[in-house]
């Protein structure tokens, strides 16, 4: 589950950064933090339901050979998924 503060733990971006919880004035936009786990990583898919997840969480989403949401159970199509990188500039001119 997504944090509910301005508080995210980063992946992939910066070993200063790496898994390390951050504290930001004005919280990250829900759409870069996964949905299932509530990491902020480089790289998210965006579900056709609507949820966001980390390119580790998206890995996973395979059950009986078919695409499954894992927070709604909803099937997909892989070319409904949007792949998207979170610039790691973007993340660190938030306040």
């Amino acid at each position: 589950m997504p944090p509910s503060s301005s508080q995210c733990t980063l992946v992939g971006f910066a070993p200063e950064l790496d898994w390390r919880p951050l504290t930001f004035l004005k919280p990250i936009p829900a759409n870069r933090v996964c949905s299932a786990c509530g990491l902020v990583r480089k790289r998210n898919a965006y579900l056709p339901c609507m949820h966001a997840l980390c390119e580790c969480c998206y890995g996973q989403c395979t059950k009986d050979g078919s695409l499954e949401c894992p927070l709604d159970c909803n099937a997909y199509e892989e070319d409904d998924v949007i792949l998207m990188d979170v610039s790691a500039d973007d993340l660190l001119k938030r306040e």
